[in-house]
C-alpha cells in the first residue's frame, strides 16, 4: 500500500516547497506531479523545484500542458513561441512542420526537467468549433487528424519523452467545455475513434480521457465509465497508461470529490489528475488509502495499475 501515492499527478501551490508541503509530498509518497504557470517563473527557479522534488520523490512524472496556441505553460523567454496545432495543420507542408515543432518543443521540455506532455489533442474541430476546442486540435477530418497526431507522437518518442493522445472518446461536436459543464454527444463515431486508434497504433504511452457523457454508451461520464475503459483496453487494445482529466473540473463534480475520485479510479483510470488546491489533494489522497486498506478489490486494481506504470515508466524514464 506504500506506493498509492503514485496513482496520482497533483498540482502544487506556487513557485517553490514548503516544508509543510515537503513532509506531505513524503508521507502520502507522491511521485507524479503537473505544472502550471503559477509554478513557473523562471529557468533558475524551474530547476531549483525540480531538483528538490526529485531529491525527495525520486523519479516520476513531470507533467505540462504545452499544447501549442492558447494552451502553453512555459512562455517566452522560457520557452519557444509554440503555434497551435491547428495553425501547423493549414501550413504547406503541414506534416514537416508538426514534426519540428514536436521536436522543438519536446528538446526544450527536456532541457528544463519536464518528461511529459499533456498533448497531442486528438477532438476532431475547425475554426468554427467552439472557442475551447477551436485552436486545440488539428483539423475536422478525422485522416488528416490521425496523420498529423501520429507524427507529434513518434517525435516525442524519438526524443524520449511521454506524450498523451487526448481527450478520449472525443469531444468533436461537442458545445460545452468540461472545465465548466457536463457536455453529451449521442454516439462516438468511427471518425472520433480513427484518431486515437492511429496514435496506439504508433505507441503513445498515454491516453486522457475527458468529462463526457456518450449516451449510446454509458449514462455516466467517460471518467467514470468502465464501459469506455474497456472499449480502450479490449475493443481497442490499448496497452499504455489511462489517465483522468483534471477532477477539480465542473464536468467532473457529480458527487463529491472523494467518490469522485475513488470512481474514476474503479472505472481503470491508472492516473489520477489533481491539478488544483494541494491541500485537498493531500486530504482526497488520504482518504483513498484508508478505502484501499479495507478493500481487496481495491487493493487489486491498485496492483493492476501500478504494474502498467512501471512497464511504460521504465521504457522512458532513467532508471
Amino acid at each position: 500500500m506504500q506506493k498509492i501515492g503514485k496513482l496520482f499527478i497533483v498540482g502544487l501551490e506556487g513557485d517553490s516547497l514548503s516544508a509543510e508541503e515537503l513532509e506531505a509530498i513524503k508521507a502520502l509518497k507522491l511521485s507524479h506531479f503537473i505544472f502550471f504557470k503559477r509554478n513557473l517563473v523562471s529557468k533558475e527557479q524551474i530547476e531549483s523545484l525540480l531538483t528538490k522534488l526529485n531529491e525527495k520523490t525520486g523519479l516520476g512524472l513531470r507533467a505540462v500542458d504545452q499544447e501549442g496556441g492558447p494552451v502553453v505553460r512555459l512562455l517566452p523567454p522560457l520557452f519557444p513561441q509554440l503555434p497551435s496545432l491547428y495553425a501547423l495543420a493549414q501550413r504547406e507542408k503541414p506534416a514537416e512542420e508538426v514534426r519540428n515543432t514536436a521536436k522543438l518543443c519536446a528538446q526544450n521540455l527536456k532541457e528544463l526537467g519536464f518528461n511529459f506532455n499533456l498533448a497531442p489533442v486528438l477532438d476532431l474541430a475547425d475554426d468554427k468549433a467552439p472557442s475551447f476546442i477551436r485552436e486545440r486540435s488539428f483539423d475536422k477530418e478525422s485522416s488528416l487528424v490521425a496523420e498529423l497526431g501520429t507524427i507529434y507522437i513518434k517525435t516525442f518518442i524519438e526524443e524520449g519523452l511521454l506524450c498523451c493522445a487526448k481527450h478520449f472518446p472525443g469531444l468533436g461536436g461537442v458545445d460545452l467545455d468540461p472545465h465548466h459543464s457536463l457536455p453529451e454527444k449521442p454516439e462516438v463515431t468511427k471518425d472520433d475513434l480513427y484518431p486515437f486508434v492511429k496514435a496506439f497504433e504508433a505507441g503513445v504511452p498515454a491516453v486522457m480521457t475527458t468529462h463526457l457523457v456518450v449516451k449510446n454508451i454509458d449514462d455516466k461520464p467517460a471518467t467514470f465509465s468502465p464501459k469506455i475503459i474497456n472499449m480502450l483496453r479490449r475493443e481497442l487494445d490499448f496497452r499504455g497508461l489511462v489517465l483522468t482529466d483534471d477532477l477539480y473540473m465542473k464536468g467532473a463534480a457529480i458527487s463529491s470529490f472523494e467518490e469522485r475520485v475513488l470512481r474514476a479510479f474503479i472505472s481503470g483510470h491508472d492516473l489520477l489528475l489533481l491539478c488544483e488546491d494541494f491541500w485537498q489533494s493531500v486530504i482526497v489522497i488520504e482518504n483513498f488509502i484508508k478505502e484501499a486498506e479495507h478493500s481487496y478489490s481495491l487493493k487489486e486494481l491498485i496492483a493492476e495499475s501500478l504494474g502498467r506504470q512501471n512497464k511504460v515508466l521504465n521504457s522512458f524514464l532513467p532508471s
